[in-house]
């Protein structure tokens, strides 16, 4: 029996294990990195040990010594880190831990996407062709793809999470789609091995959640659409698919369960499936619980973490399989900005309301660094109807107010409205296709209600006749103006419409509906509601200057490779440098033909977001 649990891992996953923890009566461990010495998940843990540097989620002897220091019986991996690491479930298995996870071997068979593939032809899993590139000299192993129809796609052997992962659109994208392939995937998983297989475009991304336990029983808990993606990284994923039919729902939870089965597997787990048409192939096994296990949970009634420490505990599964009712929906909330580039910084005010299911790795006040993927939380939403649930899942994202950094919340809102996903109308294209906007300007009343709000804070605060009201003047000549970096607005003398304007409450009135603003005060901005508006100096203080063609750094972040040198000639979009984030590569490319004046970094410099990193200046040699 599980008595004390670490968990390694951190923030979301770590506090949704430490819930079901909670309930069971089992005390729980959070090891933590020094990155995360102030993060929820160790203050919410019953104990937590310190593990070392921000990346030593993926130090097996510490996390083994850590579990042994706290006198943890039991270990859970989480997602990510070394949740897929056989060596790490062995060595937990040999300090006489349980292992809350499939066996060692199950992990390993499925560990490498090359021979998970070989394995599942075997089983009678349909599979995609494939070729092998080896990662000590990058050769193409088995053949070429010479006679093979473009567009391509290269993905790492190890690992997931849309890391070493390209699309190749030409024969001359080839090789170096493959070297860059190469260097992420050996980066993020240590492991630079990758393979080529056909890009099944506009397919469908279907994965079917399977569960097992020890005596042989083998659940197929039908199947999650996970068809919206960024960078290869899912964004929205839902349960049931509005598109697969009864007969596709059958044959895609048979060949869930073939490939538990010919691997052994035990726990929970995820088998993924690309579906275009009558074409359903075998993508991946992750031998893990997976982020978008809620959905699923929340359809069939289940808790999954707690059913895996009980399957971990020897038990069966409790009885029938059961049935499935209504649909889920989830989002993920990431840190970063319109282009997905990946933002860190406080978290000044995490606030998510309404009747949604919220699985966060944050709160008010939490950092968000540079060092691990950028999602703030989930957001999950269960109805009757698939309509239902949008309905739910929009409105929490109209009145969630998450202030201090820049997220994709507007991007998810605008895909949830959509006509083509309320059709449901979804593939792997989808953002690239329908170019949902990420980005809100803020509306009149706003900018009008965040005037009036900083004018009646400066009244409050104001040492001398407070009674006054704001910007008045004894003598006035024209109105005033507030600026923001995103519009500007009149607010003294107040429009029409006017109710109430106080310091953090603005009331307002048009053609008869009364709609009340709320509004909150930062050292350099103020939000109405999630809307950010940073207001202009009055006097403002010389600002450094970039000369024109100024290459800037768009995230904190090192410098991986430099292509070119101070004086050579370069073409519109030809990549000038790389850089390294979150264990992701982020190409930095000419915005113009022209030559590269200067270059202000080397290969290895650690850069802040904003940066100047080389200069091309316009024009011919």
């Amino acid at each position: 029996m599980i008595t004390r649990l670490l968990v390694a891992n951190r923030g979301e996953i770590a506090r949704r294990i430490f819930r079901t923890c909670r309930e069971l009566g089992i005390e729980t461990v959070a090891g933590y990195s020094d990155a995360d010495a102030g993060a929820p998940h160790v203050s919410e843990a019953d104990l937590a040990v310190r593990l070392g540097d921000p990346m030593a989620y993926l130090d097996i002897e510490a996390i083994v010594r850590a579990a042994e220091r706290s006198g943890a019986d039991a270990v859970h991996p989480g997602y990510g880190f070394l949740s897929e690491h056989a060596a790490f479930a062995e060595a937990v298995i040999e300090a006489g831990l349980t292992w809350v996870g499939p066996p060692p071997a199950a992990i390993a068979a499925m560990g490498s996407k090359i021979e998970a593939k070989r394995l599942m032809a075997e089983a009678g899993v349909p599979v995609l062709p494939s070729l092998t590139v080896r990662a000590a000299d990058g050769e193409i192993i088995g053949g070429a793809t010479g006679g093979w129809q473009y567009p391509l796609l290269v993905k790492a052997a190890a690992g997931g999470g849309g890391r070493g992962m390209r699309v190749v659109g030409t024969p001359a994208d080839l090789d170096r789609a493959l070297a860059s392939a190469r260097r992420e995937a050996e980066a993020a998983f240590g492991d630079g091995t990758v393979f080529v297989e056909p890009l099944l475009e506009r397919a469908r991304h279907i994965e079917v959640q399977i569960l097992a336990d020890v005596h042989g029983t083998v659940w197929a808990l039908g199947e999650r659409e996970c068809s919206i993606q960024r960078r290869h990284q899912k964004v929205v994923e839902e349960c049931p698919s509005p598109a697969v039919t009864p007969e596709l729902r059958a044959t895609l939870e048979a060949a869930a369960v073939r490939a538990a089965e010919a691997i052994g597997y035990v726990g929970a787990g995820t088998v993924e499936f690309l579906v275009k048409g009558d074409t359903v192939a075998f993508l991946e096994m992750n031998t893990r619980l997976q982020v978008e296990h809620p959905v699923t949970e929340l359809v069939y009634g289940l808790d999954l973490v707690e059913l895996q420490l009980r399957v971990a505990e020897g038990e069966p599964l409790p009885g029938a399989r059961p049935s499935p009712t209504g649909h889920a929906i989830e989002v993920r909330l990431y840190a970063e900005d319109g282009a997905y580039l990946p933002q860190s910084g406080t978290v000044d005010l995490f606030e998510v309301r309404g009747p949604v299911r919220v699985d966060s790795g944050v709160e008010s006040g939490s950092t968000v660094s540079t060092h691990y993927d950028p999602m703030l939380a989930k957001i999950i939403s269960f109805g009757h109807s698939r309509g239902e649930a949008i309905r739910k899942l929009t409105t929490a994202l109209d009145r969630a107010r998450i202030h201090g950094l820049t997220t994709n919340r507007v991007l998810l809102r605008n895909i949830l409205r959509s006509r083509a996903f309320r059709d449901g109308d979804t593939h792997t294209g989808f953002l690239e296709e329908h170019r949902i906007d990420a980005h809100q300007p803020p509306t009149e009343q706003e900018v009008l209600a965040a005037a009036l709000a900083i004018a009646a804070r400066h009244r409050s605060e104001a040492t001398v006749q407070r009674s006054l009201p704001g910007g008045w003047r004894n003598v006035r000549s024209q109105p005033q103006v507030a600026r923001f970096e995103e519009a500007e607005a009149v607010y003294d003398p107040p429009p029409p419409g006017v109710v109430r304007a106080g310091p953090y409450q603005v009331v307002m009135e048009t053609d008869g509906l009364r709609r009340t603003f709320e509004i909150a005060h930062y050292e350099s901005c103020v939000y109405v509601g999630d809307t950010r508006l940073t207001p202009l100096p009055r006097l403002p203080e010389p600002a450094e200057e970039h000369a024109p063609g100024s290459l800037l750094a768009p995230m904190p972040g090192s410098v991986l490779r430099v292509e070119v040198e101070q004086g050579a000639a370069v073409s519109k979009g030809q990549v000038v440098l790389v850089l390294e984030a979150m264990k992701m590569e982020h190409q930095i490319a000419a915005p113009a033909a022209g030559v590269v004046s200067a270059v202000m970094v080397e290969k290895g410099s650690q850069v802040e977001a904003g940066a100047v990193l080389a200069i091309i200046e316009e024009g011919e040699a």
